[in-house]
């Protein structure tokens, strides 16, 4: 306002100076009565383009010359112009010669600059003022974060918690309201820590009380045993494996010459030779007698178990050899197995393994084969072909099972089970072909098909409103282009992976952490449920559960078979549990196959339950 009212005095100032000078030019030719020369001094100062007007009147106010332009407002907004109007007050000038009264002259200023320089101005003035409101704005904000960086903390601590991580804040507030709260929450989330280690440990300790070797440290033989049939009966867990068992002789005679606390030593240090075999990719190892010990390792290529083999029958030959013990001696016997096939049938060869090693003298190793590599080639191909036409004919089917609320009887989830249909029809089941997918690295592509058609069924059932859960493989936890794949298809269907689950086993998981860790944040990113299959027999299980927390376990079935047999096995059950409810992640029975196992897992407070007793599978 200041600079406009500057401008306009100027502008009257300039018009009335004008006036001035041309009244004193106009005195000469009006005295002569000459018009003519009078408009030609007019227009030598009005053709400058100053001016809007100049006009000369005579004494009687009569107009003799009149030089006129319009407005003219040049590179200014017009919006600008109509806000801030610039008024431009005329300049007049009598004309006289003496006394005698000749005229008057009235000059008014063209405003066009003047518009321009309250433009300049103003802009400059804005961008000022721009650059101080965002200089302030932007102080202003980093003090505020500063200030409220402390709030910023207890938020991100509380997400923590609910998440069941329990982190502590370790930039203590200099506010001592601040302050106290920050403590506050570093000691509630110290306690609900130390409460679930406890309870950890506590789990851990009824596992190692129930399913561990004191001596070694492995599983014993009822653990050995438990992992070794889940894994067995597991769809798609493997697609080959091997069993090594570690047999030693005269360890009776060691124990009587030389003690039992360096008989006891001498097998821990037999085992981390056994373990340090790390191309053998050992998944499963344990006492499983006296002076026997088995090892199981899943999808590692023959030639390289063969040659691992003979080196740890060389590194046990030089470990003995430092002892003068001349009673001990070992016997090692290796067979190598396929899906399908059942632990009865391992021991039985493994068996006569060790037993043809004992009769050819001390320190042997005999290697086994369940079936002929050629015909196993020959079946792998076949099936390979029968699969990758399945996948392209897009000839799979969906069986559902109900997941029931034990109390409330009504239906939690529903487990999906693909079968594979051959060129005849027939349902072929999971366990039959998803070894030769695992062989074949096919179970991604598998995954791809079962869960499209999963998606697709959901969309189309509106009645199924309860939780689908599909289970899904290692090869495809660990890919990639997996990943990116799911991604897409879960934004495309964002309504049916609202109501999915995905399951993953406890075996696979330990696979690779890492990869499982970005699936699962993956699938949490797009509020997909997670969930772990056949889950407690591993050593390390409690401790996945306390990294990962799913939204709910699936506990193996052996594990609630040997809770029913064994006191020991129970309070694990019992602790396992205990441990998850802490965590609020639902814990499911499987194979509910009697009223007996139903009310026993209700006794247990065991709320969800799945298996032939409650449902069998049905089509979807």
């Amino acid at each position: 306002m200041a600079t406009r009212d500057f401008l306009q005095q100027q502008l009257s100032s300039h018009a009335q100076d004008t006036a001035g000078s041309l009244s004193h030019d106009l005195a000469t030719s009006l005295s002569r009565n000459d018009l003519v020369l009078a408009e030609v001094q007019l227009s030598s100062v009005f053709d400058r383009g100053y001016y809007q007007k100049i006009i000369l009147f005579d004494v009687y106010g009569k107009k003799l010359v009149s030089k006129e332009l319009p407005l003219k407002v040049d590179n200014v907004p017009l919006p600008f112009s109509s806000l801030l109007p610039l008024q431009t007050p005329p300049g007049e000038a009598f004309i006289s010669e003496g006394w005698r009264q000749l005229g008057k002259i009235v000059v008014v200023n063209q405003p066009t600059f003047a518009y321009q320089f309250l433009w300049d101005s103003f802009k400059q003035q804005a961008g000022l003022m721009l650059l101080m409101y965002s200089l302030v704005f932007f102080l202003t904000m980093w003090l505020l974060k500063i200030i409220l960086r402390p709030l910023s903390l207890i938020e991100h601590t509380a997400l923590d918690i609910q998440n069941k991580r329990f982190n502590q804040i370790l930039e203590l507030p200099n506010s001592r309201e601040f302050r106290r709260v920050v403590s506050a929450m570093n000691s509630m989330s110290s306690k609900i820590s130390e409460m679930l280690s406890a309870e950890t440990s506590k789990a851990e300790a009824f596992r190692a009380e129930a399913y561990t070797d004191k001596v070694t440290g492995l599983d014993n033989r009822k653990a050995f045993d438990l992992r070794l049939n889940a894994l067995l009966q597991e769809d798609g867990g493997f697609s080959s494996g091997y069993l090594i068992v570690l047999e030693f002789d005269g360890l009776k005679e060691f124990n009587h010459e030389h003690g039992y606390q360096e008989g006891d030593q001498l097998l821990a240090d037999v085992i981390k030779i056994a373990l340090s075999c790390s191309e053998l990719q050992i998944g499963i190892s344990g006492r499983i007698g006296g002076t026997a010990f088995g090892f199981v390792g899943f999808d590692v290529l023959s030639n390289v178990i063969d040659s691992e083999f003979k080196a740890l029958q060389r590194k046990l030959i030089g470990f003995i050899e430092h002892f003068s013990a001349k009673n001990l001696s070992f016997n090692l016997g290796c067979v190598h197995f396929s899906a399908g096939q059942t632990r009865g049938e391992l021991f039985a060869k493994v068996d006569l393994a060790l037993e043809t090693a004992r009769q050819n003298g001390r320190n042997v190793a005999i290697n086994f084969n369940l079936a002929d590599e050629n015909k196993i080639a020959e079946g792998s191909s076949g099936w390979r072909a029968l699969i990758q036409s399945a996948l392209s004919e897009k000839r799979w089917a969906l069986f559902t099972q109900p997941v029931f609320n034990l109390t409330a009887q009504d239906i939690f989830q529903h487990e999906i089970f693909s079968r594979l249909i051959d060129q005849q029809g027939n349902f072929i089941s999971a366990a039959l072909f998803l070894p030769m997918a695992m062989r074949h690295q096919l179970m991604t592509d598998i995954d791809k098909a079962v869960i499209s058609l999963v998606i697709d069924q959901m969309n189309s059932l509106g009645y199924m409103e309860a939780n689908v859960a599909v289970n899904v493989s290692a090869q495809s936890i660990e890919s990639e282009s997996f990943r990116e794949w799911l991604g897409e298809k879960l934004v495309s269907s964002q309504d049916a992976g609202s109501r999915l689950s995905f399951e993953l086993s406890e075996f696979g998981c330990g696979k690779n952490m890492p990869s499982t860790m970005s699936f699962i944040a993956l699938l949490r990113s797009y509020g997909v449920l997670v969930g772990f299959d056949h889950f407690g027999l591993a050593p390390d299980s409690l401790d996945l559960l306390r990294k990962v927390v799913p939204n709910y376990i699936k506990l193996d079935s052996g594990l609630v078979d040997a809770a029913l047999e064994s006191e020991q096995a129970q309070l694990h059950l019992r602790s396992v549990i205990l441990l998850a409810n802490a965590l609020d992640v639902k814990v499911i029975a499987q194979n509910v196959e009697s009223a007996k196992i139903k009310d026993w897992l209700i006794n247990e407070r065991i709320i969800f339950g799945q298996g032939y007793f409650l449902a069998p599978l049905a089509r979807m």
